[in-house]
């Protein structure tokens, strides 16, 4: 849209309404921030896969919704004049920034104790019921409102969307992982699932000091990335697995790959699991070998606010060592989302963008 925001009243969005249908392109009044909220202009979104299981029917959602998460936008206007980032740095018009996908109160029990990531009255980023008034929270728009229980940070690089847009949701959610593993240096690691969380989880662990990654793949086109990304050693399948792990992150949610890996944990080992977000088959563990292993065996869903610091600077100071920018296939417009989704579920790149 080449208008200012002042000239326009209203702006485009793409609303979900229910699985197996396509994105309803609509025309919307573009919201006032109040006190202590953000108006953006969205600069790019990528398509996440939960956006692709909930358009197809296999994520239960909120309708009807804006969807899309991973977001880079510029500030418009702003509700007050006092809004500060996560580093404390005053946000001014025409900042570009991004932000965590969860909006927490900073009150509630779970907040005070440290686990804003899963506050009691949690509301997200491309999870919330849209009305045409409220819920203006999702990438799949011209714009977007961010309340004021946003965490977010100021950018002040030239770092390309392709490789910042992922930082609020993959990114931040592999430091949020790995952030419950003790030690990382010179250690043997077993990642599951090669998708955009595996392979930044590859290159992550890599920056951290792992001697060996083995990443666990069965697609074809995702396990030839994968050295590309830190990986030593790229598998189909968890039949060849020989040698024990001092970590095993999960990112597939495939529950057979998951119990057949467990085993192969080193004494003193870490387990993290983070792809078991949907409904899947029981996990059968042997709870001796855990004990006399002493294995940790952690889940890790949302994340922190300071993980997402962690996961822009990891990705500005990464951006040219690994081909981040590169996991995006294609760009497409707002108007052409249902064909940006189309393609996404029918050729399965890491990840698509729309460009409003």
């Amino acid at each position: 849209m080449n208008q200012s925001h002042e000239e326009a009243a209203t702006c485009r969005t793409a609303v979900f309404e229910r699985p197996g249908s396509p994105l309803h392109l609509q025309q919307h009044r573009i919201p006032t921030p109040n006190v202590g909220e953000l108006l953006l202009k969205v600069s790019a979104c990528t398509i996440c896969g939960s956006d692709l299981h909930t358009i197809n029917g296999n994520r239960d959602e909120k309708t009807p919704t804006i969807l899309g998460h991973e977001i880079i936008g510029h500030v418009i206007s702003q509700g007050s004049e006092s809004i500060n980032d996560l580093n404390g740095t005053p946000i001014r018009n025409g900042d570009r920034v991004t932000w965590a996908i969860c909006m927490s109160c900073g009150e509630c029990s779970r907040c005070r104790s440290d686990l804003p990531q899963k506050c009691t009255t949690l509301r997200k980023y491309g999870h919330e019921v849209f009305d045409g008034e409220s819920g203006f929270v999702g990438g799949f728009a011209e714009y977007i409102l961010l309340p004021s229980t946003s965490s977010l940070l100021r950018l002040t690089n030239d770092i390309a969307d392709e490789v910042l847009c992922p930082a609020n949701c993959a990114t931040a959610t592999v430091v949020a992982a790995c952030r419950e593993v003790p030690e990382f240096h010179q250690r043997n690691v077993l990642i599951i699932g090669g998708g955009m969380l595996g392979l930044t989880a590859t290159a992550y662990t890599k920056s951290l000091g792992a001697r060996e990654i083995t990443v666990i793949e069965p697609d074809k086109q995702r396990r030839k990335l994968a050295p590309d990304f830190g990986a030593t050693q790229v598998i189909e399948n968890t039949s060849v697995l020989g040698e024990r792990f001092d970590v095993l992150l999960d990112f597939s949610g495939v529950s057979e790959a998951i119990e057949q890996s467990i085993p192969h944990t080193q004494i003193g080992g870490t387990v993290v699991l983070v792809g078991s977000v949907t409904p899947s088959p029981m996990l059968s563990i042997d709870p001796e070998f855990l004990v006399r292993n002493l294995i940790r065996l952690v889940g890790v869903h949302n994340y922190h606010p300071k993980d997402l610091h962690t996961a822009v600077e990891f990705l500005i100071t990464n951006s040219e060592q690994y081909p981040f920018k590169q996991l995006v296939s294609r760009s497409y417009s707002l108007e052409n989302i249902n064909s940006a989704v189309d393609y996404a579920l029918r050729e399965k790149p890491i990840r698509v963008m729309i460009k409003p």
